[in-house]
């Protein structure tokens, strides 16, 4: 599943599954610890990086090429800067859906497992 995304004028499939999470800490040295402070506390750097491979997984998954790099993103921010929130956004609805799923599914199994 991924979402589309307005940025400049341009519609970019957007992301965030184990891929993406995997290609952002690769690029900028997190660990998949550090995730969860994403939302509280993120420099412009990391923010172009997780737009970045955001944009690339979505394209991935949607079929689509996707040849940019973090200065085109940059770029793309110098014309369109609410896009930080607006891909941000997606990252913490798809980031809180995925961990609040499967918190739920082990909940589910532990309760049922208890019934036996």
């Amino acid at each position: 599943m991924y979402e589309v995304v307005i940025i400049n004028g341009k519609d970019y499939p957007v992301r965030f599954g184990m891929n993406a999470l995997r290609m952002f800490c690769k690029d900028t040295g997190r660990s998949l610890a550090d995730l969860d402070k994403l939302g509280k506390e993120i420099s412009l750097d990391d923010a172009c990086y997780l737009i970045l491979n955001g944009i690339r997984d979505g394209s991935r998954v949607s079929g689509q090429e996707c040849s940019l790099n973090v200065y085109d993103v940059a770029d793309l921010l110098d014309e369109d800067f609410e896009a930080i929130n607006k891909v941000l956004n997606v990252f913490s609805n798809q980031f809180n859906a995925k961990f609040e799923k499967e918190g739920n599914d082990k909940a589910t199994k532990k309760v049922a497992k208890a019934k036996k």
